[in-house]
């Protein structure tokens, strides 16, 4: 029986199912959250990015995430409708797992009410992904000689690299009642993972990648007349026997509201069950928003990783208009 380093018998020791990535920040990611809510902005573009990094106190190769996305609204000037480009890069582990993942989330808005401020999004989104494994990073038993490991000794295993390609299937339906961008309640749910592709790297095995539903609710509250804001969130997860739920609040002041020169900056306080507290932090201008997180590790590992656990940094860009180029033609004289 393969013997292997520490790191990598807890990741080939998950049973045999898949789990999803997921993002501290699910308030400032909604292309991971809910496929209904591509478009869920005011303007026309939005593009955002997103750098996640974990565990580098406990692992000589930290857990590291990669995502970028843009969405457009009113495309072909169909109002209703809102498309988008998501992909994300994931690199764990010894193991060098990799993931890289491209998605097109689609959404119908439907708006109703006499001052159009109820919304109704119905989201889908196909998915294409590619996993890949490195398996001469392991350290097998035969590289171990008098309990001691020879890492110039070369293993009689098969330790070749193993990559899929996979299609996936992801849906959602959002709710709004919007008076607002400071006043607004919004409730959603979304299922991710509809077709359980199978993940294993060869056959005899399954490696499947469960279904994941996703209830989660997102509110903005201004405070009286003052320029605070109130902005509590929530996002609960399940997944095959796991379970997850994220739930705090961010705290607005608006420096500036004026048209063209809007500034506030942000704070956030949030949980995560049985696993992590983090802090957030933002800063807006106009249309570009700038933030980042840190999770303080609460779970089992704590004592290895002295409650270090992972940060995340993202910048979204909403651009309200494109002005479409004019010809010009120059009149001639009526008498020429």
């Amino acid at each position: 029986m393969k013997k292997i380093t520490l790191i990598a018998a807890l990741f080939l020791s998950l049973a045999t199912l898949g789990q999803d990535i997921h993002f501290s920040e699910f308030f400032a990611t909604p292309l991971f959250t809910n496929p209904a809510l591509t478009g869920q902005f005011d303007g026309t573009y939005r593009f955002s990015g997103i750098v996640r990094r974990q565990w580098s106190s406990v692992s000589a190769q930290p857990f590291q995430t990669f995502s970028g996305g843009a969405e457009l609204n009113r495309p072909f000037n169909l109002k209703p409708l809102a498309v988008g480009l998501r992909i994300y890069h994931d690199y764990t582990g010894l193991g060098s797992l990799t993931t890289t993942s491209i998605a097109a989330p689609l959404s119908l808005k439907l708006r109703f009410g006499q001052a159009k401020n109820f919304t109704v999004s119905l989201g889908a989104q196909p998915e294409f992904f590619q996993q890949s494994l490195d398996m001469s990073k392991f350290s097998w038993n035969d590289q171990y000689f008098n309990n001691r490991f020879n890492a110039t000794s070369q293993s009689q295993e098969n330790t070749g690299s193993a990559t899929i390609n996979k299609i996936n299937f992801s849906g959602g339906i959002y709710v709004e009642k919007r008076v607002s961008e400071r006043k607004r309640i919004g409730i959603g749910v979304s299922s991710f993972n509809i077709s359980e592709p199978d993940k294993s790297f060869g056959p005899g095995s399954q490696w499947l990648l469960l279904r994941r539903n996703n209830i989660h609710l997102f509110s903005s509250i201004s405070v009286g007349s003052s320029s605070f804001d109130f902005m509590p969130a929530a996002q609960f997860q399940i997944q095959g026997v796991y379970d997850e739920l994220l739930v705090g609040s961010a705290f607005r002041y608006h420096l500036s509201t004026a048209s063209r020169d809007k500034r506030s900056m942000q704070i956030g306080v949030w949980g995560r069950t049985r696993d992590a507290a983090y802090l957030s932090a933002g800063f807006t201008k106009n249309n570009l928003f700038i933030g980042g997180s840190y999770d303080f590790n609460l779970n089992g590992l704590r004592p290895a990783s002295e409650y270090l656990g992972g940060w995340e940094f993202i910048v979204i860009y909403t651009l309200s208009t494109v002005r479409e180029k004019i010809n010009r033609v120059r009149q001639c004289p009526d008498f020429l």
